[in-house]
């Protein structure tokens, strides 16, 4: 599990470098960094998400496909029912608790806590639910390809 963990890690981070390259210097004559700092990062409310969440758009556009990677803030208490992806999603837990179940039906009972520094991935069509703790959690997700998200429960 290890190997395949730090494989996978390995080729977005491969695969976001190459297309950070491509795409990057095609408007530029000169290579140059680019950084956020945490206050510079652009939360955004899609019109998807009702439930207090927010989004960020670190890299990419998730909604378009590419190479992508966001960041979601979730407030305390925060529930998302049991839903899948259509591709792998592969999740860095950045603050707070994040909670995690697998299952096509909410159930506390089966929630596993992943705390900041926390490297999860979820294969595509695994069907999982997720919780906040007491706090707001952040999560960074990576991924090639558009995401998409199916419901299993309203």
């Amino acid at each position: 599990m290890k190997r395949v963990l730090s494989a996978t890690a390995a080729v977005v981070t491969i695969v976001a470098a190459v297309a950070w390259a491509t795409t990057s210097s095609a408007g530029r004559s000169k290579r140059e960094i680019v950084g956020l700092s945490a206050e510079e990062v652009r939360w955004f409310t899609p019109p998807y998400y009702n439930d207090g969440r927010q989004r960020a758009q670190l890299f990419g556009d998730s909604s378009q496909g590419g190479t992508w990677i966001d960041r979601v803030k979730i407030p305390g208490g925060a529930r998302v029912l049991a839903h899948t992806h259509t591709q792998d999603e592969l999740v860095t837990v950045i603050e707070g608790t994040w909670y995690l179940g697998e299952g096509s039906k909410f159930d506390s009972a089966k929630l596993k806590g992943y705390p900041p520094g926390s490297f999860i991935v979820i294969p595509a069509g695994t069907p999982h639910f997720v919780e906040a703790g007491q706090g707001t959690v952040v999560v960074q997700l990576s991924g090639v390809g558009k995401f998409q998200t199916n419901h299993l429960e309203k």
